[in-house]
């Protein structure tokens, strides 16, 4: 199984980031999740991360469960920046980093203005193209 590298932020819009200092971390720096290391990110809380996993989005998606579930908030930012270069590179490479910061991003301030998971499934359940025949 493929091992993947990535990085997860604390970055909430809906209150100024909290510092790396903030207690409400304490538990996750104490007890992060396997493969992952606590790390300050310019004053933000966040984790580098190692996890083996079918696909990137696989690996981030098992990470923000576990801290969501042991620790109650929402990794919401996977450092990409320029969120407008695309890279067709498979389910593993830049563009799966892209479609995850977006989808972290769309799942936290969805939260925000008031939508449910279920709004945000339906959304892309009808919105989204027909998925690419998988080869092999």
């Amino acid at each position: 199984m493929p091992v993947h590298d990535f990085v997860l932020l604390h970055c909430p819009v809906d209150e100024l980031p909290p510092r790396f200092e903030d207690p409400r971390y304490d538990a996750v720096k104490a007890s992060p999740p396997a493969g992952c290391v606590p790390a300050d990110f310019d004053g933000m809380f966040g984790l580098n991360c190692r996890r083996e996993a079918p696909r990137l989005l696989d690996a981030v998606r098992e990470v923000c469960a576990e801290v969501r579930a042991e620790h109650g908030f929402l990794l919401n930012d996977l450092g990409v920046e320029k969120l407008w270069e695309w890279s067709d590179d498979g389910t593993d490479g830049h563009g799966a980093a892209i479609t995850g910061q977006l989808l972290l991003m769309a799942a936290h301030r969805a939260g925000v203005a008031g939508y449910t998971t279920d709004d945000l499934v339906s959304f892309l359940h009808t919105v989204s193209p027909p998925a690419p025949p998988v080869t092999r």
